[in-house]
């Protein structure tokens, strides 16, 4: 009886757990690239998305256009990029949306497998800066 309330430790779940980010990014463009999310304002999810994918060398594998986050809300953009051109162009946007409204808003930058608190912030650093952090410090695939 001590069985039916017992969980057993099923060998094909540890497989899944291991392989879940292969399976996600299955059909992806980019390979041997580094994995990263950046967390940014939920207003400008569509234009940062199509500025990140806009780099054959890079694309967002999972995105959310609005999700909370300690009762704030934020866009994720989770990437994987073996090609930072599209890093300068989101600065440029960046500064001329800032330019055309009113309202400040930057990005943060997270590194796999910590998640919850952010590694950097974009606007306190240039984007060869960005580049060179994320080459540093996030896993490649």
């Amino acid at each position: 009886m001590a069985a039916l309330f017992r969980r057993r430790r099923d060998a094909r779940a540890d497989e899944t757990a291991d392989s879940l980010l292969g399976t996600v990014t299955r059909g992806s463009r980019v390979t041997g690239g580094w994995r990263f999310s950046v967390k940014g304002s939920p207003r400008h999810y569509d234009d940062v998305r199509r500025i990140i994918e806009s780099d054959p060398g890079a694309e967002v594998y999972f995105g959310e256009a609005l999700t909370y986050e300690r009762g704030a809300a934020v866009a994720l953009w989770r990437v994987k990029a073996r090609s930072f051109e599209w890093l300068p162009v989101l600065y440029e946007w960046w500064a001329d949306a800032e330019r055309i409204e009113p309202i400040r808003f930057t990005f943060h930058l997270y590194i796999p497998p910590e998640l919850k608190y952010s590694a950097l912030d974009f606007r306190q650093h240039t984007p060869a800066e960005v580049e060179a952090y994320i080459k540093e410090h996030a896993p490649r695939d």
